[in-house]
């Protein structure tokens, strides 16, 4: 079902209590900072799917972006995450 402006907000409520609305930390087309060797990489985001996400045309399951690190929405922030051991 698609999301729109017509939906109560017990309808939403319950798409989000059974997991089928997912939030990322970054929209279609914005940039996005992932950490590689140590050192924010800046990447796009050209596509996401409920397994994975497309960043700069490579695609990265979700469990592969965590075990990097994760996904950042500033280069200070994943500069931040580098800091506290990431």
């Amino acid at each position: 079902m698609p999301l729109s402006k017509d939906l109560s907000l017990d309808q939403i409520n319950h798409l989000i209590e059974t997991g089928h609305v997912f939030v990322t930390p970054f929209g279609l087309n914005r940039t996005a900072y992932i950490v590689v060797n140590h050192k924010p990489f800046m990447v796009i985001a050209t596509d996401i799917s409920i397994r994975g996400v497309q960043l700069s045309g490579a695609w990265y399951t979700w469990e592969d972006l965590e075990a990097m690190g994760g996904v950042y929405e500033s280069e200070f922030d994943a500069l931040k995450a580098i800091a506290d051991g990431v």
